[in-house]
């Protein structure tokens, strides 16, 4: 299990993000801790949807927060490709209770909306 420290190293949060992104980020975060996927390969990252547009890219522009998932323990939670549809099926229940949702973008990525 990961402390605090090191899960603000490998899980740093955006200053950029709105209060509902913000939440977003840590409802994910404590949903990665209490599974134990918070190793994120070097591809796990929260980005603001503004560093998002910054960088050029085409989806999730408009959510209040995006997640790499390329290569981490994470992935599973949200790239259906891995087969483990309920690690997804959970963290979407987390995030229900937020009035959110996670909808993946690519097979690397993936963002979150308001309900």
């Amino acid at each position: 299990m990961s402390t605090e420290l090191e899960l603000e190293q490998q899980w740093p949060i955006p200053d950029e993000l709105t209060s509902e992104g913000l939440r977003a980020a840590n409802a994910i975060r404590d949903f990665l801790t209490e599974n134990g996927l918070t190793y994120h390969g070097g591809g796990g990252r929260f980005y603001a949807p503004t560093q998002w547009a910054e960088r050029g890219e085409t989806y999730g522009t408009s959510s209040l927060l995006v997640v790499t998932h390329d290569g981490g323990d994470h992935a599973p939670a949200f790239n259906l490709d891995y087969g483990r549809y309920e690690l997804n099926e959970r963290l979407q229940a987390v995030l229900r209770e937020h009035g959110m949702y996670v909808e993946a973008c690519t097979c690397w990525y993936s963002a979150v909306y308001q309900t």
